[in-house]
């Protein structure tokens, strides 16, 4: 079976070998790979596209159902154009499938483009009001399962939480400025039940030229900290390391960590070394 593997993979162009893999699983040539955390495996052997999305989608996935949840969540702040959404769409698919339960797939926007920056730590020397439009109506004709949620962020995260949804696992922050993506943290106020006691975060706006520890994302992430003793937000240090990949994306996986959760403490898995014997 290894051996079938690696002929596949050495005959096919890259792009094409997740959905190769996914015809012979489904025609029980191959069986498919075990949902085993960190999930370095199916990065390299499996490319995606977007890897942080389908790494954070495996993360919450795992997490789920190590402590029993049949749902969960995740979420893309900041859609723009919608390829982004359309990846977190289909990743949940596969998450979901290995995992044995269900994924929610959630796009927030204000659906006419970026607010206007108020100050420095919006970066208004990178974006302008009205950035990165949709077309509402093309992207709906093309999404499956995950829902749109449009208008003010501000707004939406109040209505969403309030509307019940299954406990959230992985958030995507695309919302570029600082002013936004603050109201984008809305979400890590829900209560308990709204959350996994962990949720895989990706920030997209953290590295390059302007981008600093005292304007967007990352201001925004520190103000958050500040503001909350017992909810914090947190790098995954060492990531590219543990996955084996050099990749941009390693760098900007984030953490977030509802210390007082009542299931924060529940050994969830992802750490399978039990013993570390005397050698010799």
């Amino acid at each position: 079976m290894r051996a079938l593997n690696r002929v596949a993979r050495a005959m096919l162009p890259r792009p094409w070998i997740p959905a190769a893999r996914q015809l012979a699983v489904r025609a029980g040539l191959v069986r498919d790979q075990p949902l085993r955390y960190p999930f370095w495996e199916t990065l390299h052997h499996y490319p995606s596209p977007r890897p942080h999305y389908r790494w954070g989608t495996l993360c919450a996935a795992f997490l789920a159902r190590q402590l029993g949840y049949p749902r969960i969540s995740v979420i893309e702040f900041g859609v723009a154009g919608g390829d982004g959404l359309l990846a977190l769409e289909a990743v949940a698919a596969e998450a979901a499938a290995a995992a044995g339960i269900a994924i929610h797939v959630y796009g927030f926007d204000s659906g006419t483009g970026l607010t206007k920056p108020q100050d420095y730590r919006d970066l208004p020397q990178l974006w302008a009001e009205g950035d990165y439009k949709m077309d509402v109506a093309r992207l709906k004709s093309r999404l499956k399962t995950a829902q749109l949620v449009l208008g003010p962020v501000a707004q939406t995260v109040p209505q969403f939480l309030a509307g019940g949804p299954a406990p959230i696992g992985f958030v995507v922050f695309d919302l570029d400025l600082y002013s936004s993506t603050m109201d984008a943290f809305g979400i890590f106020r829900a209560a308990d039940e709204a959350l996994l006691p962990r949720v895989t975060c990706y920030f997209d706006d953290i590295i390059g030229y302007s981008h600093s520890d005292f304007n967007g994302e990352r201001l925004a992430i520190a103000d958050f900290n500040r503001a909350n003793e017992m909810r914090k937000i947190s790098q995954i240090y060492g990531l590219r390391h543990a996955l084996r990949l050099d990749q941009w994306w390693t760098d900007m996986m984030y953490m977030f960590h509802a210390f007082q959760h009542p299931r924060y403490q529940d050994f969830d898995g992802t750490n399978p070394w039990r013993e570390i014997p005397l050698s010799g």
